[in-house]
């Protein structure tokens, strides 16, 4: 038999069988259940607390009153002036089934690393396509984390499985609970590259003390880090002993106040400064209805199947645990009051798609290409080609010149607009060469 790295798509077939896959899907369950973690375990989760053991919901109190010591008198006894709010974690199951055609898939994405020197197993090989699958998952649910996610029990996507932690922050302030007058809110204004560092120490500094007594973090998108870290050097560039402008905590905060810069941040209305703690990210890694399977339900697919939990909540919003700052990163508006809350702007989702995850042609044969479709429809998408020694394609219209033998993606891409994200999609096509004439 020979080498897998060297394997037609047919050999491959007979060796990377869907019993094969199904098994390993069974092997590796625990792997793939853990793979969304692994895949945002050094940055999201460095700053979150990952709550592992939740099945449905669960309660946390947050306590709001006072109590102190005056000199000793019998009339030293009145009424606790408290409240107890119950803040509840929640989480939702979502699934996925995704068909898909091995063969093609690892020809495309695993043809590079073989062709290196990387010989793969039939083991590795079905390993590798699985957690592929289950990193898009966690590469779907980091994406959400803080931005974009709006729980819609009707909805298609990630984002519409749980609340982002700035919706919630945004039903908060909607409901008078973060608010200015709490202390818990601030409206920063604009944040540009002059005064970045100014508006961030002041920001710190409107913290509550026993906020400020903590080791606490202040989650920013990479824009706000890249406009604080400008100008600093601006500010202080020229002094000799200042070499280093990558600054991990902000300046003024004694070491207290680390400076966590999220690239999932990226549109976001709102800084925070809290805890670790307090930003809480629910799930129930190992209970059954989360799943991880192979199927084989139609004759030229496989099915990833994947089940699992995840819901989000802030613990406590309380001026102790919680500072809310809103900002824009650009000014197109005048000034709100800084007690009106910020109006959250969430982009929804756009789907491209295929008839075809895979097609073929033949050199010298009449292949048109396929053309992309988008749900909403009638959104434009620009064509491309992986290999245009293979095929190239029109950026317009999609349609395909077969150029020589051998196997390209072709994707059409959404750019995105004012009100939806960016989108993508590919097709694999293997083109094969023209059939040699026989002699006379």
């Amino acid at each position: 038999m020979a080498k897998i790295e060297y394997m037609t798509v047919d050999e491959m077939a007979e060796v990377i069988t869907p019993e094969l896959l199904r098994e390993s899907a069974q092997q590796i369950r625990k792997e793939l259940l853990m793979m969304p973690f692994q895949v945002f375990q050094d940055q999201t989760a460095k700053y979150v607390t990952v709550l592992p053991g939740v099945r449905n919901q669960v309660m946390f109190n947050e306590l709001d009153g006072d109590a102190e010591l005056a000199p000793y008198s019998v009339q030293n006894h009145d009424k606790a002036d408290y409240s107890i709010t119950g803040r509840i974690l929640e989480v939702f199951p979502g699934n996925c089934a995704k068909d898909f055609d091995p063969m093609p898939l690892f020809h495309s994405i695993y043809g590079e690393s073989l062709a290196l020197g990387q010989a793969l197993t039939k083991h590795q090989v079905a390993r590798k396509l699985l957690t592929l699958f289950a990193a898009k998952i966690g590469k779907h649910i980091n994406d959400v984390v803080f931005v974009g996610g709006v729980r819609n029990v009707s909805g298609k996507t990630t984002a519409d499985l749980f609340n982002s932690f700035d919706t919630i922050i945004g039903m908060e302030i909607t409901a008078g609970n973060i608010a200015a007058g709490k202390n818990n809110f601030i409206n920063l204004g604009v944040i540009d590259k002059t005064n970045a560092v100014e508006i961030l120490k002041e920001y710190y500094r409107s913290c509550d003390p026993e906020l400020k007594k903590q080791k606490t973090f202040m989650y920013i998108p990479q824009e706000v880090y890249d406009a604080y870290v400008d100008d600093y050097q601006a500010r202080h560039g020229n002094l000799t002993y200042n070499t280093s402008f990558d600054k991990l905590y902000l300046e003024g905060s004694r070491g207290k106040c680390e400076l966590a810069v999220l690239d999932n941040m990226s549109g976001s209305n709102f800084l925070k400064i809290s805890t670790k703690p307090n930003f809480l990210l629910g799930t129930d890694i190992m209970n059954q209805q989360n799943k991880a399977n192979v199927g084989k339900y139609s004759p030229w697919a496989c099915t990833f199947e994947y089940a699992g939990v995840y819901g989000e909540q802030i613990r406590c919003i309380n001026k102790e645990l919680l500072k809310v700052g809103a900002f824009e990163l650009e000014s197109s508006e005048p000034e709100t009051d800084p007690d009106e809350p910020e109006t959250i702007t969430i982009k929804s989702d756009v789907t491209v798609s295929f008839a075809k995850a895979v097609d073929e042609a033949t050199v010298g044969g009449e292949y048109a290409g396929q053309v992309a479709t988008t749900d909403p429809a009638g959104k434009t998408v620009a064509y491309s080609s992986s290999d245009e020694t293979v095929a190239t394609v029109d950026e317009t219209t999609g349609a395909v010149t077969l150029v020589g033998a051998g196997i390209t993606l072709i994707t059409a891409t959404f750019a995105g607009d004012t009100t939806h994200n960016p989108a993508s999609a590919s097709y694999a096509l293997a083109v094969a060469a023209a059939a040699q004439q026989g002699g006379g």
